[in-house]
């Protein structure tokens, strides 16, 4: 029974375990005020706080980079628009439907993996 009590107390501990890395101060700055992340800016979230989330809107926020997106594994609708991206790897990101990602910088854009997007607004 003792057992079974110390497993229980310590899954929590052991759920949020996994962080990802987000490099970017905005970018995190901007899980923290959406409640995914909590402060101060450390460069990192827990994993299981963002591996769920299904729509991201993180447009206008001065970002210029999205490290850390990867690990948005059921992210189906995001918008990055008006921001300073350069790049932006959604490789991973295989369940994306929707993507805003104009006003950025990007020279590039790299979607074969996306084969579940229908719209996509990017210029």
């Amino acid at each position: 029974m003792k057992k079974l009590l110390l497993i229980l107390l310590c899954l929590p501990i052991i759920g949020f375990g996994q962080l990802t890395m987000i490099p970017d101060a905005n970018f995190e700055q901007k899980l923290i005020n959406l409640g995914y992340d909590v402060a101060p800016v450390n460069g990192s979230v827990y994993t299981a706080m963002i591996n769920t989330i299904t729509s991201l809107s993180v447009g206008w926020q001065n970002i210029s980079d999205l490290t850390g997106i990867e690990d948005f594994i059921l992210l189906d609708t995001l918008d990055c628009a008006y921001n300073n991206l350069s790049s932006l790897d959604i490789s991973q990101n295989t369940s994306l439907i929707f993507l805003s990602c104009y006003g950025n910088q990007l020279t590039s854009l790299d979607v074969s993996n996306n084969t579940a997007l229908t719209e996509l607004n990017c210029f």
